[in-house]
């Protein structure tokens, strides 16, 4: 049943053509059976649309999780990143990991560094453990913007490419916050969880210099 909430599209589709079928037999034979027939198909369509519509699977909040992800990063709104995480949360990236408090001052002192014109998700996978209560999905983003690097300035910044690998875990029922965050794929020299936001600055794709 959850796969056909997840898309009953082809199913919902092939109810309307058959409902189509049975309407021509109608025509050609006059029998009324097909009238019935054409009708139940097209109820059977609709209900499939409706369940569709009401029922949201696990697989779908977690998607949803990370466009809100996607909101509250471009409007450096740490707060409200930190409410789509767990209070364990790990953060890693060339091999570097943080966890729990180090991990929401690191996105902290990023986002306070970085104002995005724009960040779009493109490739997302998402899946949900309906027994394990763990989930995960991998993405990618593409976004642009400018960076503030202590006294040097503001640089600015155009389209770069990150891959993110994260993992959900089921707090409550239909309630999943991410646990894991993992950077798999970043520009070189890309600022990591080492390095202090007052550093030199990173080396990223059509990189302009502006001063305050």
């Amino acid at each position: 049943m959850e796969l056909l909430s997840d898309d009953p599209t082809y199913l919902a589709g092939g109810l309307g053509i058959l409902a189509v079928i049975f309407l021509v037999a109608l025509r050609v034979t006059q029998q009324g059976k097909f009238l019935i027939w054409a009708g139940a198909s097209l109820a059977l369509a609709a209900l499939l649309v409706l369940v569709e519509y009401l029922w949201v699977t696990d697989t779908e909040r977690i998607e949803q999780v990370v466009y809100d992800l996607r909101g509250a990063v471009a409007a450096s709104d740490a707060p409200a990143v930190f409410a789509l995480l767990t209070p364990d949360v790990q953060f890693a990236q060339q091999g570097q990991s943080l966890s729990g408090d180090e991990t929401r001052s690191h996105i902290s002192a990023r986002l306070g560094q970085t104002e995005f014109d724009f960040i779009r998700i493109i490739k997302l996978e998402a899946n949900a453990g309906r027994q394990s209560g763990r989930g995960s999905a991998q993405f990618r983003v593409l976004a642009g913007g400018s960076y503030k690097v202590g006294a040097v300035g503001t640089l600015n910044f155009g389209t770069i490419n990150l891959d993110f690998s994260l993992g959900f875990r089921e707090l409550s029922p239909k309630v999943w916050r991410v646990e894991r965050i993992t950077l798999t794929r970043a520009p070189r020299d890309m600022p990591d969880p080492g390095r202090s936001v007052n550093e030199s600055p990173p080396r990223l794709p059509n990189l302009k210099q502006r001063p305050f």
